[in-house]
């Protein structure tokens, strides 16, 4: 694993409580049985109708409720998948929706199992997809900002692969170029050039999994000029050019 890398696994919580805390975002999504994790005061339970997000340096204390408990935990490093930084701010609980439960069951069993990491980053960033919405929608205090991080990471992700250029971009959601952009960082954490590479980044890693599509085909369809700056841009992002990922895959 790299430091930067996401890990999706299953874990069970003992019944004797324990803590601690790390360098990288957490998020716990409910599967069988219950847990409970108390972060800044607050109790939480996470079962199959709910999760928790933890952001990094979050300490968390935590215990199995059941015997049998078995949840799914996505480890997010803040340079990996793409999602906003500001929804890492404080901790939040969500709902797990049956759309999310059907995503979450099938990856209970990964306990122990051996998983390549081709197939963390898949993982990770199909739930981070399932995430975006629901993370947003989550209780939080009130942003003095006022920016659209909501609505903005939404059309980002549906028009990732023909996103228009920033001057384009502001005028959508009533912004000039220069405030927009300020406005963005603060909540995405990077300027919007970037978070968009790593977005259709991310998109690529679910078309290379599928073998019968070629490296040009997905290049062109994730936004990127010719196959060339797709494997650059794949290449400096991951390590690897995208035709080894996929061999490794």
């Amino acid at each position: 694993m790299h430091v930067t890398d996401p890990n999706v696994d299953t874990r069970c919580y003992a019944a004797e409580p324990a803590g601690h805390a790390h360098d990288f975002h957490q998020v716990v999504l409910g599967g069988d049985g219950g847990t409970e994790l108390e972060l800044e005061g607050h109790l939480h339970r996470v079962d199959a109708g709910a999760g928790l997000l933890i952001p990094a340096g979050t300490r968390h204390d935590y215990r199995g409720l059941d015997a049998a408990n078995r949840q799914l935990v996505v480890d997010l490093p803040a340079a990996s998948v793409a999602l906003p930084a500001s929804l890492f701010e404080r901790p939040r609980a969500f709902a797990i929706d049956a759309a999310l439960r059907r995503r979450v069951q099938p990856l209970l069993g990964l306990a122990g199992e051996r998983v390549s990491r081709p197939r963390h980053w898949l993982l990770a960033s199909r739930l981070a997809d399932d995430l975006a919405g629901r993370l947003h929608a989550a209780p939080a205090n009130d942003d003095a900002r006022r920016f659209p991080v909501a609505r903005v990471d939404a059309w980002l992700r549906r028009h990732a692969g023909d996103a228009p250029p920033l001057k384009e971009l502001a005028a959508r959601f009533g912004y000039g170029p220069r405030r927009f952009h300020d406005l963005f960082v603060d909540a995405f954490g990077e300027a919007p050039h970037r978070y968009l590479t790593r977005l259709r980044l991310d998109a690529a890693l679910a078309l290379l999994d599928d073998r019968s599509r070629s490296l040009g085909d997905i290049a062109l369809d994730t936004g990127f000029a010719d196959q060339s700056t797709f494997t650059r841009r794949f290449t400096q992002r991951f390590g690897l050019p995208p035709g080894h990922w996929r061999r490794v895959a």
